[in-house]
Parts: C-alpha cells; sequence; structure tokens
C-alpha cells in the first residue's frame, strides 16, 4: 500500500504547462523582434548619415576648388600693364576676364596665364595657349576638369552622382568718369571698370542610395582680376 504522505509530495510537484511555455516564447520573440528592428534602423539611419556627410563634403571640396581656381580668370603675370591712370594708355588683357558659359549653364570655360609670377612674365607670349584654357563641366553625372585640353574626372562616379550643375556669371560695371581731369559726355565715353561675381550650385546624390540620400550647394565669389578698359576725353 502507498504512502500517503509520498502521494502528497508527488502530487505538490509543478512546472510548466504547454500554454505557459507557448505564452513565454511567443512574448520572447515579440522582444527579440523589436530589439532587432531598432537595430537594424539604428544602422540604416547610421549608414544614411554617413552617406549624406560624405554627399555634402564631396559636393564642397568640389565647389571650393572650382572656386579657388575660377578666381584666377583673367591673370596675367605682366598685370601692371592693366593699371588705368588717367595720363596712361591700358593695355588690353590677352586672358579674357569673361567667362564662356553655355547656355543651359553645364559648362564654363575661362582662360589665364600659365606664368606665375612676375619673374616668368617676360616668357609671357600675351596670347591664349591651348594650355592656358580651363574650365568644368557636366557629363553623365560626373563632374570634370579641362586641364591642358583634356577633361579629367573632379568627382568620383562610384560614390556621387551629380545631378545639376549650374554656372551664373554676374557682370557690373562701373564707370570711372570721376577720375578724368576732363568731364565726359556719357558714361560710355569714360573708362570702365568691369566686376565679374560668379555663382555655382551643385546637386548631387548617393550613386548606392539615390533616392534618400541627395544633398545641394550654393556657392558664389567675386572673381579678382577686373577688366578695366576706355579712356579719358582728350583735353
Amino acid at each position: 500500500m502507498a504512502n500517503p504522505a509520498h502521494r502528497g509530495s508527488r502530487s505538490r510537484q509543478g512546472g510548466l504547462s504547454l500554454v505557459e511555455l507557448m505564452v513565454g516564447i511567443t512574448v520572447g520573440m515579440i522582444i527579440v523582434a523589436g530589439a532587432s528592428t531598432m537595430m537594424v534602423n539604428q544602422i540604416d539611419e547610421h549608414r544614411r548619415l554617413t552617406l549624406e556627410t560624405q554627399i555634402q563634403q564631396d559636393l564642397r571640396a568640389a565647389a571650393d576648388l572650382m572656386l579657388r581656381d575660377l578666381r584666377r580668370s583673367g591673370y596675367r603675370a605682366q598685370a601692371f600693364q592693366s593699371v588705368w591712370a588717367p595720363t596712361a594708355p591700358v593695355t588690353a588683357n590677352p586672358y579674357p576676364l569673361a567667362l564662356q558659359v553655355s547656355e543651359d549653364g553645364k559648362q564654363v570655360l575661362y582662360s589665364y596665364t600659365s606664368a606665375l609670377d612676375a619673374k616668368s612674365a617676360p616668357n609671357e607670349n600675351n596670347q591664349v595657349d591651348a594650355n592656358e584654357v580651363f574650365g568644368y563641366r557636366l557629363r553623365q553625372g560626373v563632374l570634370q576638369f579641362n586641364l591642358g585640353g583634356s577633361w579629367q574626372p573632379l568627382t568620383d562616379p562610384n560614390t556621387l552622382e551629380v545631378t545639376v550643375f549650374q554656372v551664373t556669371p554676374q557682370v557690373q560695371t562701373i564707370s570711372l568718369k570721376e577720375f578724368c581731369p576732363t568731364p565726359c559726355a556719357n558714361d560710355a565715353d569714360c573708362p570702365q571698370q568691369q566686376v565679374l561675381d560668379v555663382s555655382l550650385r551643385l546637386e548631387g546624390r548617393a550613386r548606392h542610395d539615390r533616392a534618400n540620400v541627395s544633398r545641394s550647394i550654393h556657392v558664389s565669389t567675386r572673381l579678382r582680376n577686373d577688366a578695366v578698359f576706355g579712356a579719358c576725353p582728350a583735353t
């Protein structure tokens, strides 16, 4: 005959039922799924922010390089010959200050001398040679730089796709009539100074995430070499 005390101890032994086990597994899976979703979102957000930073830096670097070189447009080693005075004629600058911008604004050409300073000025032939023409253009999502007649990529097509490249020059003409000893009949008969500003607008997107990662930048600068033309009326 079985011991009643032993039967009572066996009946008091507990554990998880099948329903409790399934509920526990389900709750655990929900928690793991939530944590996994949060981690994936954080990784995706970090990747997107990294791409945005890279695209912004690439556009900024390209814009800075272009502005730095565009400011040299019209530079000549013998710049003293372009200094205007009422009693001294101005020698025409053989390196035009004006930018040659295409109708769609996606290409710009300009020139400056290859003579770096006054010491090399005697070697300046005062004409625009092939290696003294520079420029930028947009082709198939890549910004290109004209170096010695050959177009070289300025941006990396594997990471950045440039969608917009717009060059907008702005010309301002200033009359110098107050410097003439003899009054001018009108501004057109007086010497004038031409000031040129240029604006650049760039837009680009990440090559591997075109739909979500895009940036734009707009910069402007004044070109350093003003053009002076005309003369004072004869006394």
